[in-house]
């Protein structure tokens, strides 16, 4: 009863510590901290515009308005900088469109056409040279997808009233510096996906009036001085899939004044220095996406005062030096997602006071925490890799992702089948074992080996059930306010210790199921063994198994330097990291799930596929017409068995290699995984081990029937066919043995019955009846009678606690009813629903008498005329 009480203390003090927690929580919902003074939300909530109403985080832009006055779903795209920028200097035309139909430029050189008017297309003709007679009045020039390499002096010289040039996709290699002379109207000028590896200084001189200048896709390296000189005007330069490495701000900024969007995308800068950007002050948008920047020098930024949109994404950018973003308080959008940036000063985005979106995608900051973004009080807009990064950031109105398919903004488990299933299967796991262990308690018959390990695996799974019912209860205090209190949650040591009671459990089970599965093996393969473990040794064995599992769960808190928040990873407080898989401590968790479990697993498949080999050659050596219904009846019931171990491990095991590889999971996996896979063992375990094996089912039985313990009597079958009341006993001592339970089988209406003839060279064994003793045997011949056989029908052997054990799933059967020995005895026991039949078959025995001089005998005689017979 020990183990008993312990886990039943262990579950009281666990209830006590939960109910503690869950009443802090309720405190602390019912005071949610609030904003400063200049808000009149609590933390995590929103104003419904100018109203007085507020609402939560999760319903924000989700497609349905809650807001009276529909604000929750405005301002629901992410348009700050480029999209705001773009809006300010982009009009759209109000005069009426030119019809496509007409053209009124005379004169159009062939092989080019007119439409809209005044435009001019001579794009795909096979052109080696820029047309030199387009018409005076033309106003766009379409010469894209020629094969033109070299754009000449004054091509366009006559062309005064162009506005748009389109030279794309060409093979132009060459500019020469007078080539777009007279150009005075020209606002864009298309010279992308083209071969060009350097401009000559002077080349736009001309074009004071240009705004927009495409030069991406070329070969460009490197930007000479005075390059860009006259281009008073221009706004958008691009300059994206070039080879530029370097770069200095007075080529740059100083020859375009009017510059305020440059686009560097997909080059080969290393490196941000001060001189790089000098005289950039008016520039608003500077994208530097998926170059190869290492390094930022400290304040290359502060020559960026106007800055509303920065784009250093997708670059080698390990850390950024201190207060780098200080002095950049227009700032509305920055985007440093897919960096190999591991940790973050706490005051790094202080000063980015109006900043409305924040990308951190591809980061993995160790040291994230509220204070990294508490003073971006205008922040509406952040984006993560992780969904548990959001609960940092709660003040923020829309957070991506918004699930990480265990928990949501609104709940800590998103689904609500989850939320259902979870109550579901924690009280199956809680009422199937404690039921179990409670029989297996009053059951005094019971083996006393075999009940220990029996209760100990109980208790385990029971721990699996506790767990689950602090994640259901969690879940409630939770329920739509959970993104507000995720890091509060996850963080503490409640998910701490709950993720340590999932762990504990997980692997003391499987631990136990290896020891077991190996002990079976070797009962069944190796029966003349002489090392049997009695009580005290499995006590040692399970104190080991307790201890192991103890510490594998608790090494967690021994470093949090290297394990970090290694139970907090998720809201379910379970480290099989999926979505982090080289996140804190990702090798501890791979050395436990893929090394010590599937190990365990790998185990218990060989040893139980040895068994039914070692078993279906014993049945084969008997050679009896029901051989077949009985490997079949033992390979269904190992097939559950390993099925439900594979069924929880192997998932496991393979997801879990996957997230190492870096291959897409599901979202929603993990959460399917912990609720519904990891608890099948938990759950099932009591069904398997106690609930529908014959020892318990017969207990039950005399139970409900007031008389467990009361002697079983029967008439037995002597020579000529006398038939006696006998009671088994010892063959050796002559001390009373423990009686089987009665057996009650339902006799089929057409009955066979076979005999064998057994030869026994053994001196006659005695059985005592109330009168006299009657020889067993006559002439060395016995009769055994077959039944037909399945485990359904089959009762546990009871034992004492020096004699045989088994571990529940019917071992006991193959023990006691197979041609199998398990210590010291030797026993065949067949049944047969049935009344004898004429015929008999004879079967030879080759076992000796001094062989077996020491075997117990234990003989077990029903009304369906079973018959134990020890050789």
């Amino acid at each position: 009863m020990m183990d008993l009480t312990g886990t039943l203390a262990f579950v009281l003090y666990t209830v006590f510590m939960t109910s503690q927690t869950a009443g802090l929580n309720e405190t602390t919902l019912s005071a949610k901290p609030l904003l400063p003074p200049e808000f009149s939300c609590p933390l995590g909530e929103f104003r419904c515009g100018n109203s007085s109403v507020c609402l939560e985080q999760s319903k924000q832009c989700n497609d349905k308005e809650d807001c009276e006055n529909g604000e929750d779903e405005k301002h629901c795209g992410d348009v700050g900088g480029w999209g705001h920028n773009f809006d300010k200097t982009v009009q759209v035309s109000k005069h009426e469109p030119p019809r496509p139909d007409v053209c009124i430029l005379p004169d159009v050189p062939a092989p080019c056409n007119c439409t809209h008017e005044t435009r001019v297309y001579c794009d795909g003709k096979g052109l080696h040279t820029v047309p030199t007679d387009i018409p005076i009045n033309t106003t766009k020039l379409f010469v894209q997808d020629n094969n033109i390499t070299v754009v000449m002096n004054a091509s366009f010289v006559n062309n005064t009233k162009l506005v748009s040039l389109i030279l794309e996709r060409n093979n132009i290699q060459v500019i020469q510096r007078n080539a777009f002379k007279g150009l005075r109207s020209l606002t864009k000028l298309y010279l992308n996906h083209n071969y060009l590896e350097m401009l000559e200084p002077f080349t736009f001189k001309d074009l004071r009036n240009l705004t927009w200048l495409y030069l991406d896709n070329n070969r460009i390296t490197t930007l000479r001085h005075q390059t860009f000189i006259g281009l008073q005007s221009l706004y958008w330069l691009d300059l994206r899939q070039n080879r530029i490495s370097q770069l200095r701000g007075e080529v740059v900024c100083e020859d375009m004044p009017s510059l305020q969007w440059m686009e560097l995308d997909q080059n080969k800068i290393e490196r941000l220095y001060p001189e790089m950007f000098a005289g950039c002050a008016n520039l608003e948008i500077l994208r530097l996406r998926n170059n190869s920047i290492t390094s930022i020098t400290r304040r290359v930024l502060d020559t960026l005062s106007g800055l509303e949109d920065l784009d250093l994404s997708w670059n080698q950018i390990s850390e950024f030096p201190d207060a780098a973003f200080q002095n950049m308080q227009v700032l509305l959008s920055l985007d440093v997602s897919m960096n190999p940036i591991e940790r973050l000063q706490l005051d790094l985005f202080d000063g980015l006071v109006n900043l409305t979106s924040l990308d951190l995608r591809g980061l993995t900051i160790h040291n994230i925490s509220y204070r990294l973004f508490r003073k971006l009080k205008n922040l509406n807009f952040i984006y993560f890799s992780q969904f548990r990064y959001c609960g940092f950031a709660p003040h923020v109105r829309i957070c991506k992702p918004n699930t990480d398919g265990i928990s949501s903004f609104e709940n800590l488990l998103a689904n609500v089948i989850l939320r259902m299933a979870v109550w579901v299967v924690a009280i199956l796991i809680c009422l199937g074992n404690t039921s179990v262990m409670i029989g297996r308690s009053v059951m005094k018959q019971e083996n006393k080996v075999h009940s220990l390990f029996i209760r100990n695996l109980c208790a385990s799974d029971l721990i699996m059930g506790i767990y689950l019912l602090i994640i259901g209860s969690k879940d409630h205090v939770y329920r739509d306010v959970y993104n507000q209190y995720a890091q509060e949650w996850k963080q503490s040591y409640s998910c701490h210790i709950t993720g340590f009671f999932g762990m504990l459990s997980a692997e003391v089970t499987v631990l136990l199921l290896t020891y077991m599965s190996v002990e079976r093996f070797l009962c069944v393969v190796f029966p003349y063994r002489e090392s049997h473990p009695n009580v005290r040794q499995a006590g040692t064995v399970i104190a080991i198994i307790w201890v192991t599992g103890l510490t594998l769960a608790a090494m967690p808190f021994t470093s949090s330097t290297y394990f970090g928040n290694f139970y907090g990873s998720n809201g379910v407080c379970f480290p099989l990291h999926l979505h982090e898989p080289y996140g804190a401590g990702w090798e501890y968790s791979a050395f436990v799930f893929l090394g010590i479990n599937f190990t365990s697993l790998t185990i218990i498949l060989c040893a139980y596929i040895g068994m039914f080999i070692s078993i279906h050659r014993t049945r084969r050596s008997v050679k009896s017409p029901l051989s077949l219904l009985s490997d079949m009846s033992f390979a269904k019931r190992f097939f559950f068995i390993v099925l439900t171990d594979s069924l929880v491990w192997i998932p496991i095991t393979v997801l879990k290699f996957l997230a190492l590889t870096n291959a897409p999971i599901s979202g929603s996996m993990y959460a399917w995984i912990v609720i519904f896979i990891l608890p099948i063992n938990s759950a099932i375990n009591p069904i398997l081990y106690s609930l529908t094996t014959r020892t318990f089912t017969n207990m039950l039985g005399n139970l409900v029937e007031k008389s467990p313990f009361r002697p079983v009597k029967a008439k037995c079958a002597s020579d000529g066919g006398h038939r006696d009341e006998v009671s088994a006993i010892t063959g050796t001592t002559g001390l009373p043995l423990k009686h089987t339970r009665y057996h009650r089988g339902k006799r089929s209406q057409s009955e066979t019955e076979s005999s064998v003839s057994v030869a026994n060279t053994s001196p006659l064994a005695t059985v005592h009846t109330p009168d006299a003793t009657v020889p067993a045997t006559v002439d060395g011949e016995m009769t055994v009678r077959f039944s037909k056989f399945s485990l359904d029908s089959v009762p546990e052997m009871p034992s004492n606690e020096e004699e045989d054990w088994d571990f529940g799933y019917g071992i006991s059967d193959i023990c006691g009813h197979l041609t199998i020995s398990c210590g010291k005895r030797l026993v065949t026991t067949i049944h047969e629903h049935s009344v004898l039949a004429p015929d008999k078959v004879s079967v030879k025995s080759e076992q000796k008498s001094d062989e077996i001089s020491e075997d117990y005998q234990e003989t077990t005689c029903t009304d369906t005329h079973a018959e134990t017979i020890e050789l």
